[in-house]
């Protein structure tokens, strides 16, 4: 049996940490809340035990993982957005300083929500701290920010330009005020120009260069063109890449092995293939041989457009002079891709050995062998890529971590996730440089997880493996973890999860784990305590969410029946500390509908209060419609006709869904007819065509004051009057909206003699019981209509688009005075 004493227990033994072990039964659901400095506490509920003593202390979060400096400058951006004192100068010069040089050792990416709190702190020290050099900041402070930014993540380039151009502006100022005018430094000019080439502005690097080309012509100084070089390329700009290399000629520019390599794989990259063997073979000076990746890029190039005579040719020559071990790697790759075995593969390296017998360097090493790996991979060979691995031990060479890397990678491609795991227990013996195996080892993760039978375990106790080692987990990986933590309501790791990783990663990045916690709360599987327990770290977690996403959110809750719910999720979008992310008026009308669905007073009355002191709406015809409903739903018809009042002496004026609501109030208000025959009597005499749904909104709030001969008598003539037919709308919304068994049995026998047809069809629509066991039809329309007995949500589902009516305001009004 596999021991559980494992590396992770003797470490917590010998350091007298807690052991937790993730399957024990006593595990809670947890309710979190937010603590001033932004971390989550967990509180599990209390629980009782013998004599009153505690079982075990209670279990802390994982305080936010945050680059060293962030939080000052993230705590300035807090003070922009809510008008508040920010902090001192001297605190917001530290965390830029300790910000930057974290980043500049780790040689770790700037993310673009980074850079833009960065360039906000440094424009307000630009802005108030005038009198002092830099803004307060030493020139050494400058250069190490300039070249942190060298390292541009791919969303960020607008943020990381502007910042370094502010940056190189401040140390070109710097350099001019000393004494002796300093001239720029060559790394500064360098960085710089790397940031400029990478983010889209390589015309304006490139004038750079030509000037400080002029007063340095040193070797170390061609890096500024290859940066100009690779710019271009990013940018698929040809014409401006041919101009510079004209340049570059005519001002004389040597030609190295790096700028060889830059010019010569674009152009393969490109798949050019006159102008790639032109710049292939193109001298270098000094005598100097194209690089180990320039030959691999070729080779690749080569197979790609079917050259393979020019390329044997091309490695011929190569072979034929003194090829050092490096080029004896290609070599072996470029036999390989001409469909050489893994025995002849073999016997070539015998005849490297035996030509170079008095070196000990120009030997088959693991490098040679993870190239071949390498290029199997490349070919989709999983079987080839197992036959260089046993070639090597048979040349007893001994697998390094990026052979087991490598190892893991193919075995996942063909879902031998077993197969991976062993390779990673013999990768967990090797010594790794720069992480390069954590990309693969989040693949692992992912790969375990999505298996039928999840190993919860063994994958914990590589995400543990992967902590110690303060690697981070990428946003795919974190959000499968998460998304398997929610499925075990192991809240505290999601947690834990969250507060170390999330907060290094880009908004892109950041939304792919948010959607996480979106689908589970959409997923009506998961229940409604569960839902919200996944929103409140969801709300916590990730505060850029847009509303609409947060609508979403809401509208979730209102669908589970949980308006209480759903009011919360509002309250916190209008509690928000950005004015964007707060409710618009659409948010307004959609959370009034779905408190009118569910006629929750409570609700209503808190968001209506919230609506009052909202000075950034400006109210309008569908926000004043879904008042109304709201308000009609919780009882309240009589508050409900006044937003009609609103609505007709507005500026945007009613729509016919208005009346139709108005009407619909008119049913619930004592003596509500004669406010509904004011209304039906000002469309009348301002000839505002009358719409079958309109018609029946009137006949409704008539037979619902239980003036059924008139309603007899409107239907009677209403193909004379209005050039309208009676439909099952009009009969069902008359049946459903008189009261008494009676009085609709009376409908009933009067429908099915007058109307046999359109009974008939009114029959086929079906009927739904309702509270007091009467029957109602289930009416159906593809207009806004108005439904009975509280199901305003037939009413909802119909509220798409609305028409405004086309009147003049003077008579707009007098609908509503009648």
């Amino acid at each position: 049996m596999e021991s559980h004493l494992n590396r992770h227990i003797f470490h917590r033994i010998l350091f007298n940490e807690p052991i937790h072990h993730r399957l024990c039964v006593s595990r809670t659901v947890i309710q979190s809340t937010r603590r001033p400095n932004g971390t989550i506490v967990v509180r599990p509920p209390p629980r009782r035990t013998l004599f009153g003593f505690s079982s075990k202390s209670e279990r802390k979060t994982k305080e936010v993982d945050l680059d060293p400096g962030l939080s000052t400058m993230l705590e300035f951006n807090d003070s922009c957005k809510s008008r508040t004192r920010p902090p001192p100068a001297s605190q917001l010069i530290k965390g830029f300083n300790q910000f930057f040089s974290a980043k500049h050792q780790s040689q770790s990416q700037v993310l673009g929500i980074q850079a833009h709190h960065a360039a906000q702190t440094f424009r307000h020290l630009q802005e108030t701290n005038k009198n002092e050099e830099g803004c307060g900041l030493s020139l050494s402070n400058l250069q190490i920010a300039l070249r942190a930014l060298e390292r541009v993540p791919p969303e960020a380039a607008v943020t990381h330009s502007a910042l370094a151009r502010a940056i190189f502006a401040e140390i070109r100022s710097i350099n001019t005020r000393s004494p002796n005018g300093v001239p720029l430094s060559l790394e500064d000019v360098s960085a710089y120009t790397a940031v400029l080439s990478k983010t889209g502005y390589t015309l304006e690097a490139r004038d750079l260069v030509e000037d400080f080309w002029s007063q340095d012509r040193t070797k170390i100084a061609n890096r500024l063109w290859i940066h100009v070089i690779k710019g271009f390329g990013k940018e698929n700009n040809e014409h401006e890449l041919a101009r510079t290399i004209e340049i570059m000629e005519a001002r004389q520019v040597p030609l190295d092995c790096k700028l060889h390599q830059a010019i010569t794989t674009h152009y393969a990259r490109k798949d050019n293939v006159e102008v790639t063997k032109k710049w292939y073979t193109h001298p270098i000076v000094e005598g100097q041989v194209p690089t180990y990746h320039t030959n691999h890029v070729v080779l690749q190039f080569c197979i790609r457009n079917q050259e393979l005579e020019w390329g044997s040719t091309l490695f011929r020559s190569i072979l034929e002079s003194s090829p050092n071990k490096s080029t004896w790697d290609i070599i072996f790759i470029w036999a390989a891709s001409n469909g050489k075995g893994v025995d002849e593969i073999d016997r070539m390296m015998e005849v490297m050995v035996r030509r170079n017998e008095g070196s000990l360097t120009i030997r088959p090493d693991i490098a040679t062998i993870n190239g071949l790996v390498e290029f199997a991979i490349s070919r989709k060979d999983p079987y080839t890529a197992e036959r260089y691995i046993a070639l090597g031990q048979k040349w007893r060479i001994a697998p390094n971590a990026r052979t087991y890397t490598l190892q893991m990678d193919y075995r996942i491609s063909v879902g031998d996730v077993d197969g991976a795991r062993a390779a990673y227990s013999k990768l967990q013996g090797e010594e790794t440089t720069k992480d390069e195996d954590v990309p693969c080892v989040n693949k692992l993760i992912q790969a375990m997880c999505s298996v039928r039978h999840v190993e919860y375990d063994a994958i914990m106790g590589i995400v543990e493996d992967l902590n110690e080692r303060k690697a981070r987990l990428d946003p795919d990986t974190l959000s499968t973890l998460c998304a398997l933590h929610l499925k075990r309501d192991e809240w505290n790791d999601v947690i834990d999860l969250l507060m170390t990783h999330t907060f290094h990663y880009s908004l892109e990045q950041r939304a792919k784990v948010r959607d996480v916690f979106v689908d589970f709360c959409l997923n009506r599987v998961n229940s409604t305590a569960r839902a919200w327990d996944a929103y409140m770290i969801f709300r916590q977690v990730f505060e850029e969410t847009d509303i609409g996403t947060r609508t979403v959110m809401m509208r979730e809750f209102f669908q589970r029946k949980r308006s209480d719910m759903a009011c919360h999720v509002f309250g916190h979008m209008r509690q928000h500390i950005r004015q964007e992310r707060r409710p618009k008026v659409e948010t307004y009308v959609e959370c009034f509908e779905g408190i009118a669905e569910a006629a929750d007073l409570e609700g209503l009355e808190m968001v209506h209060n919230m609506l009052k002191l909202d000075f950034r709406i400006e109210p309008t015809t569908s926000l004043y419609n879904s008042l109304m409903l709201a308000y009609t739903a919780c009882k309240m018809p009589d508050r409900s006709l006044e937003f009609w009042e609103d609505i007709a002496n507005s500026r945007e004026g009613p729509t016919y869904s208005s009346i139709q609501i108005a009407l619909r109030a008119c049913e619930e208000t004592p003596f509500g007819d004669k406010q509904a025959r004011k209304i039906w009597h000002s469309l009348n005499n301002m000839s505002i065509e009358i719409t079958k749904e309109v018609f029946a909104s009137y006949v409704g709030a008539l037979a619902r004051h239980r003036l059924l001969d008139e309603v007899k008598e409107l239907i009677q003539g209403m193909d004379q009057h209005y050039s309208l037919a009676p439909i099952p709308l009009t009969l069902g919304t008359v049946y459903n909206a008189i009261p008494g068994q009676t009085r609709k049995d009376e409908v009933e026998h009067w429908g099915r003699n007058a109307y046999p047809d359109v009974w008939t069809d009114l029959e086929k629509l079906g009927r739904k019981p309702t509270k007091d066991g009467s029957q109602l039809f289930q009416i159906q329309s593809n207009e806004p209509a108005k439904t009975y007995e509280g199901s305003v949500n037939e009413y909802l589902q119909r509220h798409t688009h609305d028409q405004t009516l086309p009147k003049k305001r003077s008579s707009i009004r007098n609908i509503a005075s009648g």
